[in-house]
């Protein structure tokens, strides 16, 4: 009768072995399967950049303001038909999307010329911004090279990763003796924050920042409104004799009397980028 109850006994730890040599099984090839799923490696990737301090508490802050894009005060079915009347063969959408181009370059430029000190010059701003359809004025490109070069003396880098423009539309339009304005809202969201050797020092990193920008694009009617250098950065010229275009407002070339078309994308320069 003793010897049964060792046997009985005998049973149970070994079924009970048994059963926690399989639950732990279990647990191994769950852990294992978890760890090389996609899920475990960003589980991976985020404890380690918490490890290393690159990743912190303020980074998983989901406030509203982070999570819901901003609104855009889009006054276009109002403002289209006065600029069509005003300008019947000027394309705004055209205009809307070269303006957003400038946006987000400029983001781009103000991270890429803060990473490294390349040698890099406000000519490339002049340049590559006006490569995106439309020009730009100069005190657009000293303005985005002022706030590189602060950034530098301060040895920060700017960070604007994973850019995504939400909205668009036309917020104002006002046209003077001397200028023609039009203002253009655009509502985007990016990580954005700000780094120190590597380190992170203020922002987001892991939640969108919702942002809302006036992109606001000028028309000179006025030559003496506009310097040599912002001339020289549009690169106007006209299309029979090559002689540059000064007087931006004009219909006829000064030198040869050609008819010159004001409506082109070149005449018009995006002059400043708010935050707003």
């Amino acid at each position: 009768m003793l010897g049964g109850n060792f046997a009985i006994i005998g049973l149970c730890i070994a079924g009970g072995l048994l059963l926690v040599l399989g639950v732990v099984g279990i647990v191994v090839k769950v852990r294992s399967a978890f760890k090389n799923s996609l899920l475990g490696q960003i589980y991976n990737g985020v404890k380690n950049e918490v490890k290393e301090g690159k990743v912190g508490p303020e980074d998983f802050s989901m406030k509203q303001e982070f999570s819901t894009p901003k609104s855009v005060s889009d006054l276009s079915s109002a403002l289209i038909p006065r600029i069509n009347k005003d300008f019947p063969d000027l394309s705004l959408s055209q205009m809307q999307s070269a303006a957003q181009a400038v946006l987000v370059k400029s983001l781009d430029l103000l991270m890429a010329m803060t990473t490294g000190n390349n040698g890099d010059t406000i000519d490339r701003i002049q340049t590559e911004l006006n490569a995106c359809g439309i020009g730009v004025t100069r005190s657009l490109s000293e303005e985005l090279w002022h706030k590189v070069g602060s950034a530098r003396a301060e040895g920060k880098t700017l960070i604007y990763r994973d850019v995504m423009v939400h909205k668009g539309g036309i917020n104002a339009y006002q046209k003077t003796e001397s200028t023609v304005e039009i203002t253009f809202q655009y509502s985007l969201q990016c990580l954005q924050y700000q780094e120190r050797n590597g380190t992170f020092i203020s922002g987001n990193r892991a939640t969108p920042t919702q942002s809302r920008y006036n992109v606001k694009v000028v028309n000179i009617l006025d030559a003496d409104r506009l310097t040599a250098e912002d001339i020289k950065g549009v690169g106007f010229t006209c299309p029979h004799c090559g002689a540059p275009v000064k007087h931006l407002g004009t219909d006829v070339c000064s030198f040869c009397g050609t008819a010159i078309k004001t409506v082109d994308m070149r005449i018009w320069l995006v002059d400043k980028l708010v935050e707003i």
